[in-house]
């Protein structure tokens, strides 16, 4: 007795100092919680830097690099056929037709197509009267949707190019004429203008557009550079006449889906940026708020009326739509994590990201107040409108899936 070896300790067992230097079994979980929350926090933040950065930069710095392709010449005329579809438009449609007919291009090579969706008023009648030789009128006598208008359009046309826009807004004396001239080029199969927005109807009181909308034209400029824009500007963009195919009813964005379907089909749309369209600058903040939320709402919609767009093996420019378009419908997501998963984490820093948010949230929130209200945001004009433009695309995603997208806009 006394002399035997000590008992072995069990495989499950362990010395008292060796218990206690182990973590709970809470203590693990919530350190793994951590490691997950963090890893997220960062997705979220690299997530976001990459849309509204690293994105831009990327194709900036890439167009930098990449030579350009060619050089269009200025005497190229085709004929071109200019399609508008309008609702309820005899107080504009008139001066929109005249602002038409009275550019710089060969008269001869220049026509206009007409369609009244359904229009209630006069439209029809206002351009009966014009009796213009080459001013065909399509009367439509229930309003179908913008789609079906352009559709009817397109296959009233007999140009060359078929150039779209609106009854809204109105031409430069030359910007038909240098619209045209990269599809001097064949690779080239579509075309896009830059919108200025103006305080009044006069071309020369340009309002600065803003930091951001200055900020969108620089990528289209260099996704145009790089190899095709993304999106046309609606206001003002042409495309081969055999090129274009036809339209599903209800659609909001003819001006992302005919430019996808053209560089489907292995052609370049260009962005020509000295050709201009003007338009008024929206009336009230809130219209403006609603015309991001179709376009967000649009972006979403194509998902399921065109979801070959989410193919890369079909959507030739998959990597810069993804990036441009729909990066920015799954950033307010981002956003919301960066906000919340601070709290969570340890570390100072990450306590005072959080309040920094804050704060920028909190100027963006009285910027957007001053806006509604008519008045100078000052500091807050730039984070209201990124709050706004955030906002919209929760409300068109929201839009779309509640099947409520074609029901934002009604005018053409």
């Amino acid at each position: 007795m006394g002399g035997g070896a000590p008992p072995r300790a069990s495989a499950g067992s362990c010395r008292p100092e060796e218990i206690a230097r182990q973590p709970p079994l809470r203590e693990a979980a919530l350190r793994c919680g951590g490691v997950s929350m963090t890893i997220l926090f960062w997705a979220c933040f690299g997530f976001v830097l990459y849309t509204y950065a690293g994105y831009p930069l990327l194709m900036m710095l890439w167009a930098r690099l990449r030579a350009p392709r060619h050089r269009e010449s200025r005497a190229h005329h085709p004929t071109v056929t200019v399609v508008i579809a309008a609702c309820n438009e005899q107080e504009r449609i008139g001066r929109r037709v005249e602002n038409i007919f009275s550019q710089n291009y060969p008269k001869q090579r220049l026509n206009v197509v007409v369609v009244s969706d359904g229009s209630t008023d006069g439209t029809a009648a206002v351009l009966e009267r014009m009796r213009h030789p080459r001013l065909r009128v399509i009367e439509l006598t229930t309003n179908r949707g913008k789609a079906v208008a352009l559709n009817r359009g397109v296959a009233a046309a007999d140009g060359e190019i078929v150039l779209f826009t609106d009854s809204r807004q109105w031409f430069a004396p030359d910007a038909i004429e240098r619209l045209v001239q990269p599809f001097a080029v064949p690779c080239v199969g579509g075309t896009t203008g830059e919108l200025v927005l103006c305080e009044s109807g006069e071309e020369g009181e340009p309002k600065g557009v803003g930091i951001y909308w200055r900020y969108e034209k620089a990528i289209r400029a260099a996704e145009s550079a790089v190899d095709s824009v993304v999106g046309a500007t609606g206001a003002i963009y042409a495309i081969r006449r055999e090129l274009y195919r036809e339209l599903p009813r209800g659609l909001i964005l003819d001006d992302v889906l005919t430019p996808l379907s053209i560089t489907a089909q292995g052609y370049r749309l260009k962005m020509v940026r000295e050709a201009l369209a003007y338009d008024r600058i929206s009336s009230s903040a809130g219209e403006e708020f609603q015309r991001k939320v179709r376009t967000l709402a649009g972006n979403v919609q194509l998902l399921s009326m065109a979801p070959w767009v989410m193919n890369p093996l079909r959507n030739r420019i998959f990597f810069q739509w993804f990036s441009h378009k729909m990066c920015r419908l799954i950033a307010p997501y981002a956003l919301l994590g960066m906000l919340f998963l601070p709290w969570f984490l340890d570390g100072a820093g990450y306590l005072f990201f959080a309040l920094l948010q804050l704060m920028v949230y909190g100027v963006a929130a009285a910027g957007t107040r001053a806006i509604l209200q008519g008045r100078n945001a000052g500091l807050g004009a730039v984070p209201a409108s990124f709050l706004m433009l955030n906002a919209a695309a929760v409300a068109g995603l929201l839009a779309a899936v509640l099947g409520k997208a074609e029901k934002l806009w009604k005018k053409h």
